[in-house]
């Protein structure tokens, strides 16, 4: 049996403790300061976590993450970050805290600004931060592809991909994780999945647009929505590849595959068809999506400035971009998104090569 911290117990790192916990590892969900709630809850019983909707299983440690020691950090033969891209810095400083020196997983989507050279992944940026706190970690271990919190925690069947650097990490957590439900592929190209990871969130704004723009008695009609799925995994591809990963991931689990499942439901899905039916990304973030991540928006706003430095170098065509262009205009102006497939034409990156 393994000690399994995870320091989240949001949706998804609450609903990752499942698996584990199945599989008879002594899993501990560590509250973060905005958890207060679901960790009063979780003491009482887990019958029903307040924001994931289901049970989780009763051998399932909830602690708050405030109390935890260094002696805490040592027991664990690994830390699960589960929080979402603005919890970085607190799980940042926490494992800095904790004087971490065990294998790290993260389940977090992010990019992170370079300036206006290319975005880091936190397969480049999460070992710079700890670098900076005193802390070398001996392995980081990516988690990306198609993965609904809720259905994961009902035991639906679910196929994810773990990636790292070193991949006898990846191989070790697939063995911790690893169910009939809870299917687990392995990858070397960490960059790229952290890549594909982040921004299928971004790219689902923009095909969830098509949602809320193209609809017969209220209802979206569907050869809009695959049109623009087609020009998001081009764009995917072309992207996740100048930031340094490779381009057949894009049709893997952590790009394809997690693309379709986040435009089918979430906050940037309803996002997208907020924009599609005419709002803005301004008044949809604070009205309906008020006090929400949506990370798919500041995934944008990281891309902006990096994507027309590299238009201007001519090291990427910017025609080969219209979605993304209009994503992240929409992201940075807080305005309305300008892209519809049924006046902007769809560009197959492989065929412009």
């Amino acid at each position: 049996m393994a000690t399994i911290l995870i320091l989240g117990a949001g949706v998804m790192g609450s609903a990752i403790a499942v698996p584990a916990a199945d599989n008879g590892h002594h899993v501990r969900l560590a509250a973060t300061p905005l958890d207060g709630t679901i960790l009063a809850a979780l003491t009482r019983s887990r019958d029903d976590h307040p924001r994931l909707g289901a049970p989780i299983p009763s051998s399932i440690e909830p602690v708050d993450a405030a109390a935890l020691t260094a002696d805490d950090a040592a027991a664990a033969d690994l830390i699960v970050l589960g929080v979402s891209s603005p919890g970085i810095p607190w799980a940042v400083e926490t494992l800095a805290r904790l004087e971490a020196a065990v294998p790290v997983a993260l389940v977090t989507k992010g990019l992170v600004a370079n300036g206006e050279a290319r975005p880091l992944t936190y397969a480049d940026a999460l070992p710079q931060m700890l670098s900076h706190k005193g802390i070398t970690l001996p392995a980081l271990v990516g988690i990306g592809g198609p993965c609904i919190a809720r259905e994961l925690a009902e035991r639906r069947p679910t196929a994810v991909v773990y990636s790292g650097a070193a991949m006898e990490a990846a191989h070790t957590a697939r063995a911790l994780f690893q169910t009939p439900y809870y299917q687990i592929a392995t990858s070397d190209d960490f960059v790229g999945i952290e890549a594909c990871a982040a921004m299928k969130n971004f790219f689902t704004i923009g095909v969830s647009a098509m949602l809320g723009r193209h609809q017969r008695d209220g209802e979206p009609v569907k050869n809009p929505v695959a049109a623009a799925f087609q020009q998001a995994v081009d764009e995917l591809e072309a992207l996740s590849q100048w930031i340094g990963g490779r381009p057949s991931t894009a049709y893997g689990l952590a790009g394809v595959g997690d693309l379709h499942v986040t435009v089918g439901g979430g906050r940037n899905s309803r996002l997208g068809k907020m924009l599609g039916a005419g709002q803005t990304v301004a008044g949809a973030m604070n009205g309906p999506l008020d006090g929400e991540t949506v990370e798919g928006v500041d995934v944008g706003r990281v891309l902006g400035p990096a994507l027309r430095a590299a238009f201007a170098a001519s090291e990427l065509d910017a025609a080969g971009f219209p979605l993304a262009t209009a994503i992240i205009a929409a992201a940075e102006s807080g305005g309305a998104l300008h892209y519809d497939v049924a006046a902007d034409p769809i560009i197959d990156q492989r065929r412009r090569a």
